[in-house]
């Protein structure tokens, strides 16, 4: 930052409604409406500490949906409960406000005392946190799917990345869940699938060489997690650092056909 800067706002901005008309020979009662979707956008920038020309910065950019149904109330949910950690509210704006200020001011403390105008690596100190929430375009009508990505640095080494797919029933607006996807009894063999997959992306010969070349499964073994985009016929697993590998492996990615029998 060249110049400090002292900032926050909190707004809801309104977005041209992305359709999601079914095509063919479908009636109007069989139709999608039309989604209505706004952005709810916060900014907090401040020095680190009094006299700093080095500056914090908080950014929350979150696509919501207005309608007041229930497709709009589930992604609301979502985003207080799941994607905003810390204090709750009623709205999604509310728990942004409550959300930024609650490490603005765990930030302003530790920045403080840490600040050293003299420091060589003055830059450690210049914290920042971003989550950004947008559609993605639709594979099927009859599904809405959701991507978060957080950005974050909190001195060290080097900051963190991690994003997470949510999918929702269009029509009924519930949270879709591994277990909605994934058949019971099933799991084994899509367990396998995903490593079969893996094996294949990576050019490795098995799981073990898999982890030597990689580090995939180092930290914990293949599972069914919930951060899955449906995709058509097929479904992406993805994987955040350091949840089946360390953090030099990345995000980790892997796409297999649906399990049968949904």
């Amino acid at each position: 930052m060249t110049n400090a800067k002292q900032m926050k706002k909190l707004l809801l901005f309104p977005l041209v409604a992305l359709a999601c008309a079914c095509t063919g020979g479908g009636t109007a009662e069989t139709e999608q409406a039309p989604l209505e979707w706004g952005t709810a956008k916060l900014c907090i920038e401040n020095p680190i500490a009094p006299d700093a020309k080095e500056c914090y910065h908080i950014e929350l950019n979150l696509d919501t949906l207005g309608g007041g149904d229930a497709l709009a109330a589930e992604l609301s949910a979502v985003l207080r409960d799941s994607v905003l950690s810390g204090p709750v509210r009623a709205t999604v704006t509310g728990t942004m406000a409550a959300f930024a200020d609650s490490i603005e001011t765990e930030w302003k403390k530790e920045l403080a005392e840490w600040y050293d105008p003299e420091a060589e690596f003055k830059d450690m100190y210049q914290y920042h946190y971003t989550v950004e929430g947008r559609p993605l375009e639709q594979a099927s009508d009859s599904i809405l799917s959701y991507r978060t990505s957080t950005d974050c640095y909190l001195g060290g080494a080097h900051g963190s990345y991690v994003i997470h797919y949510y999918n929702f029933d269009r029509k009924g607006g519930k949270l879709i869940g591994i277990k909605d996807v994934v058949p019971a009894g099933k799991e084994a063999s899509v367990l396998k699938a995903m490593e079969q997959q893996l094996c294949k992306d990576w050019g490795a010969l098995n799981l073990a060489d898999l982890q030597q070349k990689t580090g995939i499964t180092m930290l914990s073994d293949l599972y069914l997690t919930n951060n899955f985009l449906l995709k058509g016929d097929s479904i992406e697993f993805l994987f955040n650092q350091y949840e089946i590998a360390p953090y030099a492996a990345g995000l980790i990615g892997v796409t297999i056909p649906l399990p049968a029998n949904r």
